[in-house]
């Protein structure tokens, strides 16, 4: 299956000094992965118009969907437009739709200030909410212009991820009683012997029923689950705690999860 690939952009000095805790990389993610888009990349910026020019130009054309946050306001730092602009080479301009919808929401003429907001690049596209929906989205090209309100980025990124979709994938997540490193040559080899499966390897320290983490990744759920089984007769079936399933059409759990693992230790 060939998913969509989408890139992050988190913008603003004040994430990366900590003054403000970075709260939407998280909600994006999620909404990817439930979706089935897979994230390829994630860059964090500063408010430097030129570099949030570079890197969204850089974005655009590598991913199907860009999504960047913060930087959209009518402050001297809210810079993101501007540089999207310049990464599509183009000019901002005082969007009228943009000024009628923003009057009706303000209940009457907008200050200078808030007309800085309706300052978009010509091309700019305005998704309208559908019912139950609040909000409208702006997008130029493939990217995708929010501000970092991580309220307004909740109620947004599941409507930006849905236009991507795919079906998700299926994730097997076993735990085991070992430590990793007795068990690296297992599970390198069980990594070569199944190269359509992505295959996560964890070491856990703060728990006291497992030492060890494996993530079994694929399109179809028998990819997952032979890998799975391989990897659990490898480092040693009594050394199973449990087997949990997520993803695909219909998230697996159960029974099944235990059989797959060739073992009836799920719990």
């Amino acid at each position: 299956m060939t998913r969509k690939a989408a890139g992050i952009i988190i913008i603003g000095d004040e994430v990366l000094s900590a003054r403000i805790a970075e709260a939407n990389l998280a909600t994006l993610l999620n909404s990817f992965a439930n979706h089935g888009v897979s994230v390829m990349e994630v860059s964090v910026l500063p408010d430097d118009a030129a570099r949030i020019a570079t890197v969204v130009a850089d974005f655009a054309g590598r991913f199907d969907v860009v999504v960047t946050t913060g930087g959209v306001g009518p402050t001297h730092d809210d810079l993101t437009w501007a540089a999207v602009a310049r990464a599509f080479d183009m000019e901002l301009t005082l969007r009228d739709d943009v000024v009628s919808w923003m009057t009706h929401r303000n209940g009457g003429p907008l200050s200078a200030e808030q007309l800085r907001m309706a300052m978009l690049p010509s091309a700019t596209q305005i998704v309208r909410p559908e019912a139950g929906q609040r909000g409208f989205l702006l997008r130029l090209g493939n990217v995708w212009v929010l501000p970092g309100v991580p309220a307004m980025v909740s109620r947004s990124a599941d409507r930006i991820a849905q236009r991507y979709a795919s079906s998700p994938a299926f994730v097997a997540t076993a735990r085991y009683n070992i430590d990793e490193w007795e068990v690296v040559a297992a599970i390198d080899a069980v990594v070569s012997a199944h190269p359509s499966v992505q295959i996560g390897s964890y070491p856990i320290f703060d728990a006291t029923d497992h030492r060890l983490k494996l993530t079994f990744v694929a399109d179809e759920r028998a990819l997952a689950a032979i890998a799975l089984k391989a990897a659990t007769a490898a480092v040693g079936d009594q050394h199973l705690v449990d087997v949990v399933w997520a993803g695909g059409p219909t998230a697996s759990k159960g029974d099944d999860a235990a059989n797959d693992a060739g073992t009836d230790t799920e719990r």
